[in-house]
């Protein structure tokens, strides 16, 4: 019996240089803005906060494959291992927060998505898929959005958020 949830094949041309234009903002953004010290917080924020938006809204299919998914994960763990490193700052410190907060957040938004297809698969027998705005199919896959791919959406949106801006 096939397994639908891991499934290894070879990396295709986009999802490399996905992987390689990430990889080279993220050394664009380090070295600009933490060295020239223009709106650090800011920036780390964003950072954070447009790749939990980035992976599920542009990556999802791609993330079923697992040695993709694998690259992201260690993408992931290095944000985590950034974020331990600079969470005590008090520059990068908000008010009611801290904007590295969006680093530890990687891991999590990537073993949820893959959490929330393991769900979709087993209910609907379906890949997830991202709801579009004002549309009944997916872009990508062109199939029905069902009420399990919104609320599994949903679900995504409010945990990451969560995550996103708490302590």
């Amino acid at each position: 019996m096939e397994n639908k949830l891991i499934r290894c094949y070879k990396l295709n041309t986009w999802n490399i240089i996905t992987i390689c234009f990430y990889v080279l903002l993220s050394f664009f953004l380090w070295s600009y803005y933490f060295e020239n010290k223009i709106d650090q917080k800011k920036a780390l924020f964003l950072y954070g906060y447009g790749t939990q938006f980035f992976i599920y809204v542009f990556q999802y299919r791609a993330l079923r494959n697992f040695n993709y998914f694998l690259i992201w994960i260690v993408i992931g763990i290095i944000h985590l291992c950034v974020y331990l490193t600079i969470k005590d700052s008090a520059e990068l410190a908000f008010v009611n927060g801290h904007a590295a907060l969006g680093l530890r957040t990687t891991l999590i938004s990537l073993l949820l998505f893959q959490f929330l297809r393991f769900i979709s698969l087993k209910i609907q027998n379906k890949e997830l898929v991202v709801p579009a705005r004002n549309s009944r199919t997916d872009l990508l896959d062109e199939r029905k959005i069902t009420i399990v791919d919104i609320i599994c959406f949903m679900v995504f949106i409010f945990i990451t958020g969560f995550c996103l801006v708490t302590r």
